[in-house]
């Protein structure tokens, strides 16, 4: 179910009234309802996981909040990491780790003990969730809940169980214990981001899709302009379709008063590789800091041991998007790079300006993304090799409709980022009057989407990790 299908839009006006009229518990159990049945949608045996994992915390959590003993608490923290990584392994990383057994050894297809495994929708991004709350709740940075309805509520809020943000239980658990109130201008504001998310989906990232995917169908026949406007079109698509989610997460979630955590700080506007890592996917980022590159030692014993931790925490970055070595060579990639600059900020004196800087980091990110997008490391190859010395030429006619589609799907995107950063805000000054004007700028917008918004509507690509 998608935030803008028809179900969700009439279950959602539905599930609102209630909402607002209940208080306490009541109104936490209507959301954790409306959340099972949200993630539900998809396929219910999943909700038995989610389950295992908000019943397996939360035990857990109170014992370690209980519990005085460090070689105690140290046990139960590695029965919750070993359930929780256990079973995000398992669904996530089965197939992918047999068929790299498979290959490496030679053993016949038909001798793997095969088990198809589906992937539950959103399982990293739960997982991580409940992970950080234990976490927690070990380093005495939080108490441990006493109510299973307020806990389950956490993990399973249905705006952003599928695709985040990652929330911290600091940051949306007491949000949950609030009796909010029904506020126009939660309204007013939780459809606007709506809107605007549901216009980067639906009309730029879905638009501009297909001449991706033609791109890295075949990249060995493709010309080499042909793709660099594919690697161009899918930076865009990824950014428009994963910020479009989740610009319609924290806008749900803002009609209902709770307020989620901004995940994306104009991302391709970067100066560098590390600082495009404090602008996308922010509480990813934040989460690997804190419970994998500080634990790991961060930056205290010398500069081999920090680098070593920036590469082994983007390598995991990479493997945590998916089951495959495209994505742990992208992280790992992406880890050699900002060693590189950090290896740069101790050796040379001089500096750019900021507009090449810019420059060079969206062209790195964007030529990461390729490797991130290809099926296999050798489409990835394929795609690079003919990228920078083009077997089949330079240009092809349909190049040139590709590259004014491309022009007309990001202009509003590029313009709308350029106000903010020339601003120096990421969210429109709501004071300017009249209001009048704001609400026919949003039904101007919806118009748009409903006018131009892809007919073939693909899956959100971060639900797959």
């Amino acid at each position: 179910m998608f935030f803008f299908d028809n179900p969700f839009l009439i279950s959602f006006c539905l599930f609102l009234p209630i909402y607002f009229l209940t208080r306490g518990t009541t109104r936490l159990v209507v959301v954790l309802i409306a959340s099972y049945v949200f993630y539900g949608w998809w396929d219910y045996r999943f909700l038995s996981l989610l389950y295992i994992s908000t019943l397996t915390d939360f035990i857990i959590a109170r014992w370690l909040d209980q519990t005085e003993d460090q070689h105690s608490r140290r046990l139960l923290l590695m029965v919750s990491v070993i359930t929780n990584l256990g079973i995000l392994g398992f669904f996530k990383y089965y197939n992918f780790f047999a068929d790299s057994f498979v290959h490496a050894f030679g053993i016949e297809e038909s001798d793997r003990f095969l088990v198809d495994v589906l992937l539950p929708p959103g399982i990293s991004f739960y997982t991580f969730q409940t992970m950080a709350y234990t976490i927690d709740v070990y380093r005495r940075v939080y108490k441990a809940e006493k109510d299973f309805i307020l806990f389950s509520t956490y993990v399973a809020f249905f705006p952003q169980l599928v695709a985040g943000p990652i929330e911290r239980p600091g940051d949306l658990i007491p949000q949950l214990k609030v009796d909010h109130r029904f506020r126009w201008t939660n309204l007013y504001l939780g459809v606007r981001l709506f809107i605007i998310g549901c216009f980067k989906k639906l009309v730029i990232a879905d638009n501009l899709a297909p001449i991706s995917d033609a791109a890295f169908a075949d990249p060995g026949s493709t010309s080499s302009l042909g793709l660099l406007i594919g690697a161009y079109c899918f930076a865009i698509q990824i950014y428009c379709d994963f910020s479009g989610y989740t610009d319609m997460a924290r806008g749900v979630a803002k009609v209902m008063g709770i307020d989620l955590s901004l995940n994306f700080r104009l991302p391709y506007l970067a100066s560098s590789l590390n600082d495009f890592w404090r602008r996308w996917h922010i509480t990813l980022s934040y989460w690997l800091r804190d419970y994998v590159y500080i634990p790991l030692g961060g930056s205290r014993h010398g500069f081999a041991m920090h680098a070593r931790n920036l590469f082994i925490t983007f390598a995991l970055s990479g493997l945590w998007h998916g089951a495959n070595w495209t994505f742990v060579l992208w992280g790992a990639l992406h880890g050699a790079w900002i060693v590189g600059e950090l290896i740069a900020s101790r050796t040379v004196s001089w500096t750019l300006p900021t507009t090449i800087k810019i420059l060079i980091t969206l062209h790195v990110v964007v030529l990461l993304w390729v490797m991130f997008r290809a099926e296999s490391i050798m489409v990835a190859w394929a795609y690079y090799q003919n990228l920078f010395a083009p077997a089949v030429g330079f240009y092809r006619p349909a190049d040139t409709t590709n590259a004014i589609m491309l022009a007309i799907y990001a202009a509003p995107l590029i313009a709308f980022s350029l106000w903010q950063y020339g601003a120096g805000t990421l969210v429109p000054d709501m004071r300017i009057k009249p209001r009048s004007v704001h609400g026919a700028v949003l039904g101007f917008g919806a118009f748009l989407t409903v006018l131009f918004g892809a007919t073939n509507v693909s899956q959100f690509i971060y639900f797959q990790f």
